[in-house]
């Protein structure tokens, strides 16, 4: 791989620099043959850049939207996207890196000068296979070779670099622009997925090229309402149902793009016709049901063996007619905690390997629910006692979620609880990351062999790197559990914040680590984590881990 750092570039006055007109500056170029590793590689983007695949086949997962890779493929990456990258197994690979910083001429006292813009005009990312694979090259090789420090050959960086932006940018392989309705489609898309972000009219119009009011025209014209009409429908049916999940209105307001409670209470009266309160004690579900808190439960009758399957039942409001138990810290068995208001009442069939298998008969379940690890903890011959779907345990519980929807006829609950996750999701990386931007975090689990510096591949991993974008400490590993330390060595691992997490008996192992005097003096830099979703959990535990998270905000911003 070479590198190639290209100083920044000074633009002299010009009189045909109109203000506000951006400009595209190189700033490095990377080339990458070979192969790549298949193992995933996750990154967070500081800066704009345009990634050309000449060859080379895999996935890259981009704020959760997955694009496919393969030949001649050209994306746009901008500053603060989420990027996983998942590549075949031993492919052959040529990857062309180029980074850029968006200026804007601005014109002040009779002077011109550069300064950054803060996003492109389109707030979404871009991919495009290119067919005009010679000029691709030719720009490729301006921008990567040559001498850089030499001026006229900087000037021709530039204009390869617009160049391929237009190339991206260009939705019509002809060189027309993209139809009005399609462009529409494209901003009734960004509002559906980011209403909790402050959204302004003007900014979609010039993402479709259009005057705010021809934008607004046709807007209402296609949607059958004006863009900040439809703006604000689409946040008050997201906050109808946070409002009977029994969220803090304050808490609801903030996630769905409102200022304070009060703004989206009138907001709210104006659009509905009545006030929140009101809302809610007058759309409660029939008594008929059994009701949790915030969830109404359909019972079903359906055994599960695992504690994600009851989190994940739950969530799409159905009650399973047994569950298991769970390990406690004492190295004994207990309820499903956080689950406690729903289950208390549910017969106990056993925890992991030790499922009493003879009560599960008694029972006579019309279906079980298990995941394959049971089958590799020795508890096999479920499928004699009822029919058993078994699901392949994964870390990110979506898929597991859809899969489990699909199989009990809710579909649209999963997707909506998933789809009210991502913004939970959004609504805490907007609020973390100005606290949390330079900081590192570390998440260790206390278990009966010892103190585990958690994996990035961890339920705790997966949350607090990948979800939420923090940034993890030079301790942290991808996928290696059996990275253990010491009490001494944790108190000097090298990260601001340590999240303690407690695995089945190990309580013994946890004292000693809470009541080493190097853990003591980082004082309100340890933080004691609840067991879910830190050890398992599905949508209901991991909401909670964000929640209990952003109840940290106030110290992580000290």
């Amino acid at each position: 791989m070479r590198q190639q750092p290209v100083p920044p570039m000074t633009m002299p006055h010009s009189p045909s620099l109109t203000d506000g007109a951006p400009i595209a500056v190189p700033r490095r170029s990377l080339v990458y043959k070979g192969t790549r590793s298949s193992v995933p590689r996750q990154r967070r983007i500081g800066t704009c850049a345009l990634l050309y695949i000449k060859r080379g086949s895999g996935e890259l997962v981009i704020d959760d939207a997955r694009v496919q890779l393969s030949d001649n493929l050209l994306l746009l990456l901008t500053p603060g996207m989420h990027v996983t990258e998942k590549c075949e197994s031993h492919s052959d690979w040529e990857v062309y890196y180029l980074a850029f910083q968006a200026m804007q001429p601005v014109r002040s006292h009779g002077n011109w000068r550069m300064e950054p813009v803060q996003s492109l005009t389109k707030p979404m990312c871009h991919h495009r296979s290119l067919t005009d694979t010679p000029d691709i090259q030719r720009l490729l090789g301006e921008l990567t070779g040559g001498e850089s420090g030499i001026w006229p050959h900087r000037w021709r960086q530039q204009l390869a670099l617009t160049e391929l932006l237009y190339h991206l940018l260009l939705d019509d392989p002809a060189g027309a622009s993209p139809s009005i309705s399609d462009s529409i489609a494209r901003s009734v898309t960004y509002i559906d997925r980011q209403y909790a972000d402050p959204i302004r009219i003007e900014r979609l119009a010039d993402s479709c090229g259009l005057h705010p009011s021809t934008f607004s025209r046709h807007f209402k014209q296609i949607v059958g309402m004006s863009p900040s009409d439809y703006l604000t429908h689409v946040r008050i049916e997201a906050a109808k149902g946070m409002l009977s999940s029994a969220r803090p209105l304050r808490e609801v307001a903030h996630s769905t793009g409102y200022c304070d409670e009060y703004y989206f209470s009138r907001m709210f009266k104006k659009s509905t016709g009545v006030s929140p309160s009101l809302y809610l004690r007058t759309n409660r579900p029939p008594s008929s049901t059994i009701k949790g808190r915030g969830l109404v439960l359909e019972p079903r009758n359906i055994a599960v063996t695992y504690v994600d399957e009851a989190d994940h039942m739950i969530a799409l409001g159905l009650l399973p007619a047994a569950v298991p138990s769970d390990h406690g810290f004492d190295g004994g068995t207990d309820r499903i905690s956080y689950l406690q208001r729903y289950v208390r009442n549910l017969p106990s069939i056993g925890c992991e390997e030790s499922i009493d298998k003879m009560l599960l008969r008694k029972l006579r379940p019309e279906l079980i629910i298990a995941c394959r690890y049971m089958e590799h903890w020795g508890v096999t011959g479920l499928e004699e006692i009822a029919p058993t779907h078994y699901y392949a345990w994964e870390v990110d519980w979506r898929s597991v979620h859809r899969e489990l929807g699909q199989l009990l006829e809710r579909e649209a609950q999963a997707e909506h609880n998933i789809i009210a996750f991502d913004r939970l999701v959004r609504t805490a990386r907007a609020r973390l990351f100005p606290a949390c931007s330079n900081k590192s975090f570390v998440f260790l689990e206390t278990t009966r062999g010892g103190i585990r510096v958690s994996p990035f591949a961890s339920n705790g991993g997966w949350l607090l790197y990948h979800q939420l974008g923090l940034s993890p400490a030079p301790a942290v590993s991808y996928n290696n559990w059996e990275h253990f330390v010491s009490s001494e060595e944790a108190a000097l691992l090298q990260a601001d914040y340590l999240f303690v997490g407690r695995r089945s008996g190990s309580q013994a192992t946890y004292t000693s680590l809470m009541t080493h005097p190097g853990i003591r003096q980082r004082r309100g830099r340890v933080f004691d984590v609840p067991r879910y979703p830190w050890g398992k959990g599905g949508p209901l535990a991991f909401s909670r881990g964000i929640h209990y998270l952003l109840s940290l905000y106030e110290k992580l911003h000290k």
